[in-house]
């Protein structure tokens, strides 16, 4: 059901069939979008993680799933570190 979807969005990017990568949601069964390239799977799902809220990106790699590190780019949303002290 729909009131069951709370919290935060998990976006999974992972291999896909005939060598492309998929970006999905976690809970649901087919994939939001399948790229060629790994680099535009980063991409897409990087842009779907700024359109909502809570949500994180997970990569699957050899070794498991690792977190996508968010590019350091047009952070005009004010947030900054602020060192204490």
């Amino acid at each position: 059901m729909e009131s069951e979807r709370k919290g935060a969005v998990v976006i999974c990017i992972s291999p896909g069939i005939h060598g492309k990568w998929d970006v999905s949601e976690k809970g649901l069964e087919e994939p939001l979008a399948s790229f060629n390239e790994k680099e535009d799977a980063y991409a897409y799902a990087t842009e779907l993680s700024r359109s909502g809220h809570d949500a994180t990106v997970l990569i699957e790699e050899e070794e498991g799933f690792s977190l996508l590190p968010l590019p350091h780019v047009g952070n005009e949303a004010g947030q900054s570190r602020e060192s204490a002290g």
